[in-house]
């Protein structure tokens, strides 16, 4: 089971209603008055883990509370630039070879993790055993490609690192750098860079060790857990293991929480959850490991609302009982309701957040599944059927209608490669065969698509539908209103639909071959040549529909792992997304029109259209 961190996926916000005008505009409570010193964000879905790069708990509501608990070489800003984050360390190529490329990464000097162990190097390397398939091959860890879950269950690997790194990294005498080799000169490599793990405290979780150690304690630990890095010892790797994978998942926390779960090194450390409810972060009196946080009228607690409900989180801000309100798929409704609000700010925006639907073909790789619905393997009849699914369905019509009244100028998104009104998006768009689906009216299309399933059954019609599969969606006001429209639609072109709308359970099923057809979105935490490519790859962490090409794995790993030149990256996005469009395998919605919402007491919220969206410049913040 692996899903590239390069990509999440998010569910939106829970169900709002949509009767305009629910909403009354009042002033904002005294709670937000500009004295206060803590910030409340929504989370519209519990927090379920404190590790957000497991296999389970790769989801955006776990990724909130890291990106304030933790820092590393590199952040997005507000305008999508990528941030050297100097506080935390520095990177730079120190050999450039054509089959001998090595980046080095320095810690800087004088940071502490929050209980005040020194951070360095060491901290580094529980990246390559999460993302290297060969390091954990080699550690007798298992394969993160086999059928079997690898003992550390990551969605990093996979990657162009593990694909490329070349034995183990090496550390300085004063092990404040670290040095890794590659095969290959490679693209994009800031964003390779390893992250910081506080590998004493998995040491010594490892160890069954119960509350926070002594300064001598945590140096014995770290440097025991160098010695199991470095020899492979399978028993002590595999007890870091087991508590890697499964050990930060929560349902509280609290003062029976062991400490060694909570160490940070970023501006914030955990204090207590409630499951369901909130969880509370106080300032991280050791942190150094990125800007300075703001001295006037400052933040010292950020405050996590688990609100499921959009309706209830929009009053929620009203009331002043959130801070910042932030929504990947708003509704009309909602927008018109916060724009309402007096001392409130809101800002809508495009990123990289985007709703896609696809089709599948066989089970998820690395699942012990099977699927043999109408629409498995690449036959004519598979085929047909697929094509003639896409042919029916009404993008136009759900924008239109759903999409536009948020953002006016909404248009569908034709590939998954490239950003909306970009020369690259242009070419793709023109030359993959996606236009198809906008060519004609959609009464046209259903018409194609009814012809085409009448070849398999013969009897079908809209009052008639026979061709049936099982349609799985998040559970969202938007997205059951395009479930609803899709679903009318497809039944006139003979298809017999079984809806199925998830919220809690979702990302425990998205993967699971019952399901035929799936609805939800994706958000990129970076933006790279190998963007989309762990969708389409046959073994990539995010495919979760069982597509398999030889030619297509050939062109994600060139783009993965070569330095290509604009044209080259272009060429081949559009050999891919031909191949894709050519198997039918569904296509993009749209690009999500995003709202942000917040007190306008609160200064300095940007957002950022990639990465942490929201918390990125946490430090910044003030009242």
């Amino acid at each position: 089971m692996k899903r590239n961190l390069a990509i999440r996926a998010l569910a939106t916000a829970a169900s709002a209603a949509l009767v305009a005008g629910v909403f009354s505009v009042g002033a904002i409570t005294t709670a937000q008055a500009a004295t206060k010193s803590t910030v409340t964000l929504l989370s519209t879905a519990d927090i379920t883990s404190l590790n957000s790069s497991t296999a389970d708990g790769n989801t955006s509501y776990n990724a909130l509370p890291a990106s304030l608990t933790g820092m590393g070489f590199t952040y997005y800003n507000s305008d999508a630039k990528l941030v050297m984050n100097t506080k935390f360390g520095s990177m730079k190529i120190v050999k450039q070879a054509p089959t001998d490329f090595q980046i080095q990464y320095t810690v800087a000097k004088g940071q502490q993790w929050s209980d005040g162990t020194p951070i360095d190097a060491v901290d580094l390397l529980l990246t390559h055993v999460v993302i290297s398939d060969k390091y954990s091959k080699d550690a007798g860890l298992g394969d993160p490609a086999g059928d079997t879950k690898p003992v550390f269950d990551s969605v990093g690997y996979g990657g162009p690192y593990g694909q490329n790194v070349v034995g183990l990294p090496t550390l300085s005498a004063d092990k404040m750098s670290l040095t890794v080799k590659f095969g290959k000169p490679l693209p994009d490599w800031e964003l390779l860079a390893p992250g910081p793990s506080p590998v004493h405290a998995l040491s010594l979780l490892a160890d069954g060790k119960k509350g926070l150690q002594s300064a001598a304690a945590n140096t014995a630990a770290k440097a025991k857990f160098l010695k199991a890095f470095t020899s492979k010892n399978t028993a002590q790797l595999k007890a870091m293991g087991a508590v890697w994978s499964t050990g930060y998942n929560v349902t509280k926390v609290d003062s029976t929480t062991n400490p060694l779960l909570l160490i940070s090194n970023g501006g914030f450390i955990i204090s207590k959850y409630t499951f369901g409810d909130s969880m509370v972060l106080v300032r991280n009196a050791k942190y150094k490991s990125g800007p300075a946080m703001a001295t006037k009228n400052p933040i010292k607690t950020v405050v996590i609302k688990v609100i499921k409900d959009n309706t209830a989180s929009v009053q929620a801000l009203r009331n002043g009982d959130i801070d910042i309100y932030y929504n990947t798929l708003p509704t009309g409704n909602d927008k018109i309701a916060l724009t309402a609000m007096p001392n409130v700010t809101t800002v809508s925006r495009v990123g990289g957040n985007y709703s896609h639907m696809h089709i599948r073909v066989d089970a998820k790789q690395g699942l012990s599944d099977t699927y043999s619905g109408i629409f498995a393997g690449n036959g004519t009849r598979a085929k047909d059927l697929r094509k003639a699914l896409l042919l029916a369905t009404p993008r136009d019509q759900a924008i239109d209608v759903l999409i536009k009244p948020v953002k006016a100028d909404a248009t569908p998104l034709d590939t998954q490669f490239a950003f909306a009104g970009t020369p690259e998006y242009n070419t793709l768009t023109k030359g993959s065969g996606v236009a198809v689906y906008s060519t004609g009216t959609q009464a046209e299309r259903t018409t194609q698509a009814l012809a085409i399933v009448k070849k398999y059954y013969p009897e079908a019609s809209e009052t008639n539908p026979l061709a049936k599969f099982k349609f799985l969606h998040y559970n969202t006001t938007v997205r059951n209103n395009i479930a609803k429209l899709f679903s009318a639609e497809w039944k006139k072109a003979g298809f017999d639909v079984e809806d199925v709308a998830l919220t809690d359970t979702f990302f425990d099923e998205i993967s699971y071959a019952k399901y035929d057809v799936t609805m939800y979105g994706f958000g990129l935490n970076s933006i790279s040549q190998s963007n989309g490519t762990e969708i389409f790859k046959s073994d990539g962490g995010n495919n979760n529909w069982g597509w398999n090409n030889s030619a297509l794995d050939e062109l994600m790993k060139s783009l993965q792992s070569d330095i290509l030149t604009p044209a080259q990256v272009t060429a081949k996005r559009l050999a891919a997304d031909k191949i894709i469009m050519s198997n039918y395998w569904g296509f993009a919605l749209y690009a999500n029109p995003t709202i942000t919402a917040f007190n306008k007491e609160l200064k300095n919220v940007k957002t950022a259209p990639v990465g942490n969206n929201i918390t990125w410049n946490f430090f910044e913040w003030s009242y």
